[in-house]
């Protein structure tokens, strides 16, 4: 099974002709437009949710896999969607999303949803994979209410690491590699976008930068 991991930045219908070509069976898609303004072909599902019918996070799966949203999901961590996968793993699709008139940061949102769903992470083989919106050092950030530092901790504790790391052995915040792009600039690159699982993986990269579609880079994963 393929797996592909990509904020497409203003989404158009363009850009989700060019995801599905690529093949994956399931698709993860932060800044995904909603689906009264994406045409899917047949064979193909969807799931999404969004404050702005223009960008929201959205989830796309060959009708081949049994997809799922988990009975258990809860409103207040919308932005990060729990699938369960052909009855068997947990997909949690991340987007940590700042909702206006609510002061939280990426990382306390992050940390609230893992420990709101942590009973089942430890109930089920897990990937956890999105645009995190968090990296180390990050600024505005409290002890009191989460870093993104005590965020790899808790996942730790629930037996996950990063997929990224593990293959390169690469410290987080000393990344050779990026995954994000600010204002589409090649000097001001981040690492923000993660894939932490227990699930046995085949194969793990982070793909190219086609600034045609993204200021971020893909996830292609395949179990």
């Amino acid at each position: 099974m393929k797996i592909l991991t990509y904020n497409i930045h203003r989404c158009n219908q363009e850009k989700i002709d060019n995801i599905l070509k690529r093949g994956a069976d399931i698709m993860v898609l932060p800044e995904c437009a909603c689906p009264e303004q994406v045409v899917l072909p047949n064979g193909y599902e969807m799931t999404w949710v969004g404050q702005y019918d223009f960008k929201g996070l959205g989830v796309i799966w060959k009708s081949t896999v049994k997809c799922e949203v988990a009975p258990w999901a809860d409103e207040e961590h919308k932005y990060m969607i729990p699938l369960i996968i052909n009855g068997e793993w947990l997909l949690l699709a991340t987007w940590p999303t700042i909702v206006p008139g609510i002061k939280k940061t990426y990382p306390q949102i992050l940390l609230e949803c893992l420990k709101a769903y942590s009973d089942h992470i430890k109930e089920m083989p897990t990937m956890i994979t999105g645009d995190f919106n968090c990296y180390i050092g990050q600024g505005g950030v409290s002890k009191q209410t989460g870093t993104f530092e005590q965020c790899i901790e808790y996942m730790r504790e629930l037996g996950l690491h990063s997929e990224y790391h593990e293959r390169t052995h690469e410290e987080f915040g000393k990344e050779s590699s990026c995954t994000y792009h600010h204002q589409f600039k090649d000097d001001m690159p981040f690492f923000i976008d993660f894939t932490f699982t227990n699930i046995p993986l085949f194969a793990y990269m982070i793909g190219g930068w086609e600034r045609n579609m993204s200021d971020h880079n893909p996830q292609i994963i395949v179990i």
